[in-house]
C-alpha cells in the first residue's frame, strides 16, 4: 500500500506545481470552497474508496482525472449559467481546457467527461477510475456544500 500512496503523491504533487492547475484555487465553489481545493478533496477521496476496497487502478490516470475534472477556469455566479446548464456543460469544458496543458489518455479524458453521471446521461464512466471520480466528486460537493466542510482530505 504504501508504494501505492508514494507513487500517488508524486502524481498528485507534479500536477499541483502546474500554474495553469494553481488558477483553480482563484474560483470559487460549492459554498465558499475553491476549485482547486475540491479537486484535491476528490483526488484523495478517489485514491482512499480505491484503497479501502482494493480495487487495482492506474493511479496516473486516477489522479490526472480527479485534479483536472473541473477544470473548466471560469466563476460560476459570474458566468450567466444555470446550475444545470453548468452541470452539464463544464465537463466538456473542463476537457477541452485540460488538453491544452497535458497530454491525456481516453480513460483520463472519460473520467473528467463522465465524472457529472448520470446528469450528463451520454458521458457514462467507462473504467473503474471514472467510477471512483464520479462516485467522490458527489460525496464530496455533498459535504462541501450541505455540511460545509472544505477539507475532505482522507490520511
Amino acid at each position: 500500500m504504501k508504494i501505492k500512496r508514494e507513487l500517488y503523491i508524486e502524481e498528485l504533487n507534479r500536477l499541483l506545481v502546474d500554474s495553469n492547475i494553481k488558477q483553480m484555487a482563484t474560483f470559487e465553489q460549492h459554498e465558499g470552497n475553491d476549485t482547486l481545493q475540491h479537486v484535491v478533496n476528490v483526488a484523495w477521496n478517489s485514491f482512499y474508496l480505491a484503497e479501502k476496497f482494493h480495487i487495482k487502478v492506474d493511479y496516473e490516470a486516477l489522479a490526472k482525472g480527479a485534479i483536472l475534472h473541473d477544470y473548466y477556469l471560469y466563476d460560476i455566479k459570474e458566468s450567466g449559467l444555470s446550475d444545470y446548464r453548468h452541470g452539464v456543460s463544464h465537463p466538456r469544458t473542463a476537457l477541452l481546457n485540460a488538453e491544452k496543458i497535458v497530454p491525456l489518455s481516453e480513460k483520463e479524458k472519460n473520467i473528467i467527461l463522465s465524472h457529472m453521471w448520470p446528469l450528463t446521461l451520454f458521458h457514462m464512466p467507462k473504467s473503474r477510475e471514472a467510477w471512483l471520480v464520479c462516485l467522490a466528486d458527489k460525496y464530496c460537493a455533498f459535504n462541501e456544500m450541505i455540511l460545509h466542510r472544505m477539507n475532505l482530505i482522507q490520511t
